[in-house]
C-alpha cells in the first residue's frame, strides 16, 4: 500500500523545493557507484568517501 505525502495525491511524486536555500539531495549509490567509493578534491586536499562492509559511510582525508 502506498501512502501519499502531505499535499500529494496517491501515485504522484512529491515536488522538491528547488529554491537556492534547499540543499541538494543525491542518493549515495549515485555518488559511490559500483566501486563503493568517491574521491573528492576540496581546497587542495583529497578525500575518499566510501561505504563500509556494514553499509555506513566514512570520509577520510
Amino acid at each position: 500500500m502506498q501512502i501519499a505525502d502531505k499535499g500529494t495525491r496517491q501515485g504522484e511524486t512529491p515536488q522538491r523545493d528547488t529554491s537556492a536555500s534547499a540543499p541538494r539531495e543525491v542518493d549515495s549509490s549515485e555518488l559511490l557507484g559500483s566501486s563503493g567509493q568517491l574521491v573528492i578534491h576540496h581546497e587542495q586536499r583529497r578525500y575518499v568517501l566510501r561505504r563500509t562492509k556494514s553499509g555506513k559511510l566514512i570520509l577520510n582525508a
